[in-house]
């Protein structure tokens, strides 16, 4: 008897909610059901045995993560409570609260948004006695965040010229208050995430056999940084990677001007080497465009 979780999938779509083993990549345009695909795809790993203790799901809203949620809850009578659904930085937040002795960070650590990174960067100028008008704020604080999504540190950084060279002390002296504060910005979240994973064996082993299912939604706007940190955590070249389903569409990114690289689509199929699946029925849309 078919599950109702398959109810109404065209044959693209069933292709990849079936797709049995291996990376697999779906191209999905607007409309075209990525999110009944993605929902439906998890709904059949935990029909087909898989624990959800075993399934992470990357989404970039929290009300994509939300309503992937409260979909599955409809589609299966399962518990969720295991499974890992939100954003990269709500869940690099969560695996840094669990870890935050090896992160180096305190217990207490506290989250800057955007506003809060500003206010801090005006500050340290302020202490510094630093010219505000030839290093705006707003300058440094898009350097910092710019570098943190290459996964750079002020260490790894060489000036070109004197401005470029106070740009990386002043990157310095900002992670050096960030420390001392105890406090965090959305892209520390994610570098300090990827750096333990990276340098703590122990705890990249832990999650990389916790993690079997890997689900990203949004390929596209993935940065440099992010798709770094999904490889790593997927053991991409080793013996038994985890199963990573990415949905992308290369038309669609909108999030160029923090980072994102739709050739992380690209790479994800040069080091992945995933199937791929294209889903081209629009369901928005029925008349002639």
């Amino acid at each position: 008897m078919q599950q109702a979780y398959l109810n109404g999938l065209n044959e693209q779509q069933r292709e990849a909610v079936l797709h049995l083993k291996g990376p697999l990549m779906i191209i999905a345009g607007a409309g075209s059901g990525k999110t009944k695909v993605l929902t439906s795809r998890i709904a059949h790993l935990m029909y087909s045995g898989v624990d959800s203790f075993n399934i992470l799901a990357l989404t970039f809203t929290n009300k994509a993560a939300k309503e992937m949620l409260t979909r599955l809850s409809t589609m299966l009578p399962i518990n969720t409570r295991g499974m890992w659904v939100g954003t990269f930085h709500g869940l690099c937040n969560r695996l840094l609260r669990a870890h935050f002795q090896d992160a180096g960070l305190p217990s207490t650590f506290q989250i800057l948004d955007t506003q809060d990174q500003l206010s801090a960067i005006k500050r340290l100028l302020k202490i510094l006695q630093v010219d505000d008008e030839k290093y705006p704020a707003k300058q440094v604080q898009y350097f910092i965040a710019h570098a943190k999504e290459r996964g750079q540190r002020p260490r790894d950084m060489t000036g070109v010229d004197d401005f470029q060279v106070t740009l990386i002390k002043l990157y310095q002296a900002y992670e050096e208050q960030c420390q001392r504060e105890g406090v965090v910005d959305f892209s520390e979240l994610l570098l300090r995430s990827y750096e333990l994973l990276k340098h703590h064996e122990p705890i990249r082993e832990h999650y990389q056999k916790r993690f079997r299912h890997i689900l990203v939604d949004e390929f596209q706007d993935t940065n440099a940084l992010q798709y770094s940190w999904l490889k790593l955590l997927s053991g991409q070249g080793q013996a038994s990677p985890a199963s990573v389903f990415a949905v992308g569409d290369d038309d669609q990114s909108i999030y160029g001007f923090r980072g994102a690289d739709v050739a992380n689509m690209r790479l994800f199929e040069r080091q992945f080497k995933p199937t791929t699946v294209k889903l081209e029925q629009n369901y928005r849309s029925h008349a002639n465009i």
